[in-house]
């Protein structure tokens, strides 16, 4: 349960992000902001001129502020930042990737305007264990945020803070886009209905990580016992490439379509009958699982980073362990042939959802978080 906010006042924010791709992280990040703007606080993003991220912000009509972020002009940016601070009359900054990170955060701990600092960490990666990044996590924030329990628990134990500053936040999904009812009302929705084969797909930013090469791997073992199964890989990166060629080399291009970037993930996500992530490492609690639960698509997932803390075993989807493609395709062929137990996890997954992962849930914690800090430095 969420406790009421302590101050009535909006809050007046500054997210930085120096990515120029467009991932899960780069969307949590503007769905926050977009989310925040909705509750009527003044939030203003700080990304380089050229990122997707600022193409997708500005959009939305988000404020931006473009910034050149390079590790070799790190002073400038550090000036650059106290002015944003300044001419913003920033209370929060909140930074999400490595160079804002830095100059941000000293930015605002020499800033006259003394804003809170927030560090939100987006992966299970290892955290360096060198005194810059005790620096960078311990003494620069005020407090770190995660996507979830298993990556509070890696900050804190490779980096010894205590718990009271480190708290999980899982990415929240926008229940009424990630409904399946609103996606079967619209008009293009609906066709995977009438169609005979059984759709199973991912969605996902093509990096290594996301466990694509074992995805195609127990996609060769399905397709040889079921012939009217297609796969659909949604998304693209620097690994499409490679993962075409595999596709090809295993000859599945009949079976296996890349579909490329898409912005209407809920539409997507409509069409796919069971849905899979086959990540082996690097995650907290993923947007595209949280967002096909909430379609009430069941879902199949490795066992990394948090995602076991939102995919329970046999409850609200199916676990397996990473890198054996043998396992995920038992699990494909295991629901496609049990349609009921499609729908039970379809239902329980969307139910565990509306109860613990809504953007709602995510807006209003994060508030809770700021009014705390913010209420404990004045």
């Amino acid at each position: 349960m969420v406790p009421p906010r302590r101050q009535d006042k909006p809050l007046r924010i500054l997210h930085t992000e120096s990515s120029l791709e467009l991932g899960g992280q780069e969307f949590r990040v503007l769905h926050e902001v977009c989310g925040m703007l909705k509750r009527g606080h003044y939030v203003v993003l700080a990304v380089p001129p050229y990122s997707r991220l600022a193409g997708l912000a500005r959009e939305r009509g988000v404020c931006i502020e473009e910034v050149s972020m390079n590790r070799i002009r790190w002073i400038w940016l550090i000036l650059v930042f106290l002015k944003i601070i300044v001419k913003h009359n920033i209370q929060v900054v909140n930074t999400h990737g490595s160079i804002d990170s830095w100059t941000a955060s000293i930015a605002g701990r020499l800033s006259p305007k003394h804003p809170l600092i927030i560090r939100t960490r987006h992966k299970s990666t290892r955290i360096s264990q060198t005194w810059r990044h005790r620096l960078l996590y311990r003494y620069l924030p005020h407090v770190v945020l995660t996507t979830g329990e298993a990556v509070r628990r890696i900050v804190m134990t490779q980096t010894g803070m205590p718990p009271s500053r480190v708290i999980s936040i899982p990415t929240g999904v926008d229940l009424e886009t990630f409904s399946l009812q609103v996606q079967k009302n619209n008009v293009n929705s609906g066709e995977s209905s009438n169609h005979p084969d059984i759709v199973i797909g991912t969605v996902v930013f093509f990096r290594t990580y996301k466990g694509l090469s074992y995805f195609l791997d127990a996609a060769k073992l399905v397709v040889v016992k079921f012939s009217n199964v297609k796969f659909l890989i949604v998304g693209d990166g620097p690994d499409y490439a490679s993962i075409a060629q595999k596709r090809d080399a295993l000859g599945l291009q009949d079976s296996v379509l890349l579909t490329g970037f898409c912005d209407d993930v809920a539409q997507v996500l409509a069409r796919m009958d069971i849905f899979v992530l086959a990540s082996i490492g690097v995650e907290g609690v993923p947007q595209s699982v949280s967002q096909a639960m909430a379609m009430e698509r069941p879902v199949i997932a490795t066992n990394v980073g948090s995602i076991s803390e939102i995919v329970k075993h046999e409850v609200t989807g199916l676990l397996v362990e990473p890198l054996d493609a043998e396992a995920l395709a038992y699990e494909m062929c295991r629901l496609i042939t049990n349609p009921s137990l499609r729908d039970v996890l379809g239902k329980t997954a969307r139910k565990h959802v509306e109860e613990s992962y809504s953007l709602v849930n995510m807006l209003e914690h994060t508030e809770a978080v700021c009014d705390e800090f913010l209420l404990a430095m004045n």
